[in-house]
């Protein structure tokens, strides 16, 4: 399979297909179940025993989908690991047939390999949409009117990242990224 040139996409538009999802399933609740997205997604879910180097894996066959994850790594990376290749499933599927990613490092299969370039622009449009439908706008933004909320408080990272089961780092980059806080 050749590599099809990448032609990044726009935070906008990457939001766009997350919010289309969250609306579609009517997702109001916390955490965002990304299993149960995954499977509407049209996407098998399969936990294998990875190395500890290995988080995930998208494999798409005749355009059925199978994210692979390592079981066993914690909770909230699993998540955020089902999300990052739903991510890829949903807005890279065309691109190739396979993604891999190896803890902070992702592979991208095709006939080439490595971390091109392209390869790390699709990464970071994967990790903006997990972050997008694990952390929807709408349910952030309800959470974050709830407290007194204070970027530089580890507590409220903390305490925000436990109710949508996600890392706080995941959460303190979608606060600082959200564009909900006025400074």
């Amino acid at each position: 399979m050749m590599l099809k040139r990448v032609h990044p996409q726009t935070i906008q538009t990457i939001r766009k297909r997350a919010e289309e999802i969250i609306s579609e399933l009517q997702i109001n609740t916390l955490p965002v179940k990304i299993e149960d997205v995954a499977k509407k997604m049209g996407l098998r879910l399969t936990p294998f025993a990875f190395d500890d180097n290995i988080s995930g894996v998208l494999v798409i066959e005749e355009g059925q989908g199978t994210i692979g994850y390592n079981q066993n790594e914690s909770r909230v990376r699993r998540r955020f690991t089902i999300a990052h290749e739903c991510g890829h499933y949903c807005l890279h599927k065309d691109q190739a047939s396979m993604f891999m990613d190896k803890g902070l490092k992702a592979l991208f299969r095709s006939t080439h390999s490595g971390l091109t370039e392209d390869t790390q622009v699709l990464e970071r449009e994967a990790n903006t949409f997990a972050a997008y439908v694990l952390m929807p706008d709408h349910l952030l933004k309800k959470e974050i009117d709830k407290i007194d909320f204070d970027l530089g408080s580890e507590d409220d990272i903390k305490n925000l990242a436990r109710t949508f089961d996600v890392s706080s780092q995941a959460m303190y980059y979608r606060i600082l990224n959200s564009g909900l806080l006025r400074f």
